[in-house]
C-alpha cells in the first residue's frame, strides 16, 4: 500500500490510475481556471501516461527538470494532485505556487490587524522552491505551503470570502426576521438618541416605558444599560467601518490631528482626528472627522506612536497606505510631539519620510503672546489686575449681585469678566479686556461702594480702596485701550486659523496681514487707543474722573515696544522656513499672483508644481500639464484638483481635537468616570459625526447584530426585562389620588 511519504522520494513508484470523482472535479477546474489549458491537454494530464517523467518508477532529478510542465518541477503529477487536493485554496501557474483567496481579497480592509497584510508573492503566484537538490526543494515547498496556511492574513482572506459566499443565505434569514428587525429598530434607534443627546444610560429604560407607555412595541429584551451600551457600541463600530473601506477605497490623501489629555477618570487618551475630502462622495472640501479615543499605557513619544499606528492599522490604514496618502500631522507643541530626538514627529518621520508634521497655529499664536508677556515690562502688571477683578467676581456671589445692581443703577449691560493670557485661547483675553472696557462704569461705581460699605472689613475696604484707585489712573485706561486693540486682531488671527475649512495659503496671508497691522501701529494708534489717550488728555473717560500717579515705578506700556515684540514674535513662531516655503509654492494658485501678460508666459509656476509634486506625492507632469491648462483657461482643470485637495487637506490647526476633549469632559462626568474608554469613543464618534436622529437608518445596524447571533428584542429564549414595582405602598395609595 503506498504511503503518503512516499510522494516525497527522489524516485517515485506510483501505479497509474485516476483520482476519485470529487477529486478529479477539483482538479479539473483547478487546471482550467489556473492553468488556461485546453480539453486535449486536460485529458492527457488526467490521464495514466506511459512516460516516467510525470508518473511512474525510477525517475531521475534531471528527467524532472528538463521536463515540460506547468508545476514546480521537483513535483510528480501525482505529487501535484495530492497538494490540490491538501489544499484547496492553492494555484499553480508558471511552475508557481501562489494562493487563490489572498488574490481574490487583495486587501483585508477591516479585518486587518496590526502588521497583517496579504502577501504579494502569493496572492501573484511567485512562490517557489529553492535548494540545490530536489530533496530540498522539496521540503521549502512542504514548508511554505504549511506556514502560509497558517498565517493570519490567509486565515482572514479565507473568513471574507466564506462570509460572501453566505451572503444568499443570510438575505433569505434576514427576510424571515422581518418583525424581529422592526422591533430591533426601535431598540436601535432609542438607544442613538440617547447617545446622541448626551444622556445618561440609565434614562434608556425610561425612555424605553415612554414608548411603551405611548403604545409602541419595544420587544420583551434589550431594555438594560448594558444592552444600550452594547447597542451604542455596535452602531459606532459599524459605522467607522463602513466610513474607512469608503476612504481606503477612495485612495485620498488624509492628514492626521492628535492630542493627549487625561480624562476625569485619571486615564492618559489620545484623540485621533482624520482630515479627508472624499471627492467620490460628492465633497467639495475636507472635514475634519473623530477616528478614535485611544487608551494609553505609555506616554511616551515610543508609547503614544505605537498606539497611534495600532489605532490606524485597526481601522484598515496599512503602512502602505499611509505612505501613499498621508500628508500631514498637526499637533501641539509638547516635547513628546515635536522632540528633534525621540518625539513622535521624529519617529513618524523616520517611518513616513514625506510627512509634515504640522505645529498647530493657534498654539503658536499663545506662545508668541507668552513671549511678549515675558519680554515686555507692564504686561504682568496689568494682567495681574484683571486676574485679580475675576477672583472678586467669579469666587464672591455677593460682588456679583451688587456689580449688578450698579449695572441697573446705570443702565449698562455687564459682560463677563475672565481671566487675561491665561492657559485658554487668545480669544477668551479679549473677550476679558473687552469686558472691563464696557463695564468700566459700573466696575468704578462698585468700587466707591464698596470701600465706604461699614459691613465690611477694614481689609476689603482697602482692597477695594486700591483697585478703585488703579482702575481710574491714566496709566491704566492708556493699558486698557492698548491690549483691546492688540488682543482683538490676535483674537480674530486666532479665530480665523481655527477655520475648518482654512488652507496653508490663506493662513500664511492672514498672519502676514496681522504682522502688517502691528507694524504700521506702532506709528498710527488703534481706535480703542485713540479713545484712551483723549481721556487722559481730558482726564474723564466715561463719566469717571482720572488722576495721573506720581510712581515712576508704574509707567504705561510702551506702544513701541510692545508692537515691536509682538511683531517679531509671530514673525519667529509662526513664519518659520518650512511653512513659509509650502506656502510660497501654493501661492501660485492665486490668480492675483500672476503676471499681467500671463499668455505668453505658459512656464510660470513650473518650479513651485514640481516642490509641490514632490511633498505631496503627487504625478509632477500631470500637475504641470493642469497647470498650464489652468493657465489658458482661468479654471482649475481636474487634473489639478488632487493637489488642490491636497493642500487644503493639511490642518492648520490642532483645535478640531480640543473641541472633542471639550466634548468628552461633557460626556465624563463625575457621576460617568468609570466609562470604559472603547464606550466614551463610541458616544464621541456618534455626538461628533453619526448623522441627527431624523437622518438616521437602523436597518443596516440592526442586519448586522442579527448576522452576528445576538438576541433580537422579541426574542423569547431569553428572560425578560423585571418590571416589579418597588415603590413605598403608602406612596402608590397616594398617587392613586392624584
Amino acid at each position: 500500500m503506498k504511503k503518503i511519504s512516499d510522494f516525497f522520494l527522489h524516485s517515485v513508484d506510483v501505479p497509474t490510475g485516476t483520482l476519485p470523482v470529487s477529486k478529479k472535479t477539483r482538479l479539473t477546474d483547478e487546471i482550467t481556471a489556473e492553468a488556461n489549458v485546453t480539453e486535449e491537454t486536460l485529458m492527457e494530464l488526467s490521464e495514466p501516461k506511459p512516460s516516467d517523467i510525470v508518473r511512474g518508477s525510477s525517475v531521475t532529478f534531471e528527467q524532472l527538470q528538463s521536463a515540460d510542465v506547468d508545476w514546480p518541477t521537483c513535483w510528480t503529477l501525482d505529487q501535484r494532485n495530492y497538494f490540490l487536493v491538501k489544499y484547496d485554496w492553492l494555484s499553480i501557474r508558471n511552475k508557481k505556487l501562489g494562493c487563490i483567496p489572498c488574490r481574490k481579497v487583495g486587501n483585508l480592509g477591516v479585518e486587518a490587524k496590526m502588521g497583517m497584510k496579504v502577501s504579494n508573492e502569493w496572492a501573484d503566484n511567485k512562490i517557489t522552491y529553492f535548494g540545490t537538490d530536489r530533496q530540498q526543494q522539496l521540503m521549502s515547498l512542504r514548508k511554505k505551503l504549511f506556514d502560509h496556511k497558517e498565517t493570519a492574513a490567509h486565515k482572514a482572506a479565507l473568513k471574507i470570502l466564506t462570509e460572501a459566499d453566505a451572503a444568499p443565505i443570510e438575505n433569505v434569514l434576514l427576510k424571515a426576521l422581518t418583525r424581529e428587525k422592526i422591533v430591533t429598530a426601535k431598540i436601535f434607534r432609542t438607544a442613538y438618541k440617547v447617545a446622541k443627546e448626551n444622556q445618561s444610560f440609565h434614562n434608556f429604560e425610561s425612555e424605553i416605558d415612554l414608548q411603551e407607555l405611548n403604545g409602541v412595541e419595544m420587544g420583551r429584551i434589550l431594555h438594560s444599560t448594558n444592552a444600550c451600551i452594547n447597542v451604542v457600541n455596535h452602531i459606532s463600530c459599524e459605522m467607522r467601518k463602513k466610513l474607512f473601506q469608503e476612504i481606503v477605497r477612495s485612495n485620498n490623501k488624509i492628514s492626521l490631528i492628535i492630542d493627549e489629555s487625561t480624562t476625569l477618570s485619571q486615564k492618559s487618551t489620545l484623540i485621533v482626528y482624520i482630515r479627508v475630502c472624499l471627492a467620490d462622495s460628492g465633497m467639495t472640501s475636507p472635514v475634519n472627522l473623530f477616528l478614535d479615543l485611544v487608551e494609553l499605557e505609555s506616554v511616551t513619544a515610543n508609547g503614544v506612536f505605537a498606539s497611534l499606528l495600532h489605532c490606524l492599522h485597526f481601522y484598515g490604514l496599512t503602512e502602505d497606505f499611509l505612505r501613499r496618502n498621508l500628508v500631514s500631522l498637526a499637533c501641539d507643541g509638547a516635547a513628546v510631539m515635536l522632540g528633534s530626538k525621540s518625539g513622535v514627529k521624529a519617529l513618524l518621520k523616520e517611518k513616513f519620510p514625506s510627512v509634515l508634521v504640522w505645529h498647530c497655529a493657534n498654539h503658536r499664536l499663545e506662545l508668541s503672546v507668552g513671549d511678549v508677556v515675558k519680554q515686555v515690562s507692564g504686561i504682568n502688571r496689568f494682567k495681574a489686575f484683571i486676574d485679580k477683578l475675576y477672583v472678586v467676581y467669579h469666587s464672591s456671589p455677593k460682588n456679583c449681585r451688587e456689580l449688578q445692581v450698579c449695572a441697573r443703577l446705570l443702565e449698562a449691560e455687564l459682560l463677563k469678566i475672565g481671566r487675561m493670557l491665561s492657559t485658554r485661547w487668545v480669544a477668551s483675553s479679549f473677550r476679558s479686556v473687552l469686558a472691563v472696557w464696557e463695564d468700566y462704569e459700573v466696575l468704578v461705581q462698585h468700587f466707591e461702594e464698596a470701600k465706604l460699605d461699614s459691613t465690611r472689613d477694614k481689609k476689603d475696604q482697602c482692597m477695594y480702596e486700591g483697585l478703585q484707585r488703579k482702575i481710574t489712573s491714566t496709566e491704566f485706561v492708556l493699558d486698557l485701550g492698548l491690549m483691546c486693540d492688540a488682543l482683538q486682531e490676535l483674537s480674530e488671527l486666532s479665530l480665523d486659523l481655527q477655520e475648518r475649512n482654512i488652507d496653508i495659503y490663506k493662513a500664511d496671508k492672514k498672519i502676514k496681514a496681522v504682522i502688517q497691522i502691528f507694524e504700521e501701529r506702532q506709528i498710527i494708534p488703534g481706535p480703542y487707543y485713540k479713545i484712551a489717550a483723549t481721556a487722559v488728555d481730558s482726564n474723564l473717560f466715561k463719566g469717571v474722573s482720572l488722576h495721573t500717579k506720581n510712581c515712576t515705578s508704574d509707567p504705561p506700556i510702551d506702544v513701541k515696544a510692545f508692537y515691536k515684540k509682538l511683531q517679531e514674535s509671530i514673525e519667529q513662531r509662526l513664519l518659520s522656513s518650512e511653512d513659509a516655503e509650502l506656502a510660497y509654492w501654493a501661492r501660485v494658485l492665486d490668480t492675483k499672483q500672476w503676471p499681467d501678460n500671463i499668455g505668453t508666459h505658459l512656464t510660470f509656476g513650473e518650479t513651485e508644481m514640481r516642490n509641490l509634486s514632490t511633498r505631496l506625492q503627487l504625478n509632477e507632469r500631470i500637475m504641470i500639464r493642469g497647470f498650464r491648462e489652468y493657465l489658458i483657461e482661468k479654471n482649475i482643470p481636474d487634473k489639478l484638483l488632487p493637489l488642490q485637495i491636497a493642500l487644503s487637506t493639511i490642518p492648520i490647526s490642532s483645535s478640531e481635537a480640543e473641541r472633542g476633549f471639550s466634548q468628552m469632559n461633557l460626556i465624563i462626568t463625575p457621576t460617568r468616570s468609570s466609562l470604559m474608554t472603547t464606550t466614551v469613543s463610541s458616544l464621541l464618534f456618534i455626538r461628533l459625526v453619526g448623522p441627527p436622529l431624523v437622518r438616521f437608518d437602523p436597518t443596516r445596524y440592526v442586519e448586522s447584530w442579527l448576522l452576528r447571533g445576538r438576541h433580537s428584542a422579541t426574542d423569547t429564549n431569553s428572560k425578560e426585562r423585571s418590571r416589579e414595582d418597588t415603590s413605598d405602598k403608602n406612596l402608590i395609595k397616594l398617587w392613586n389620588l392624584l
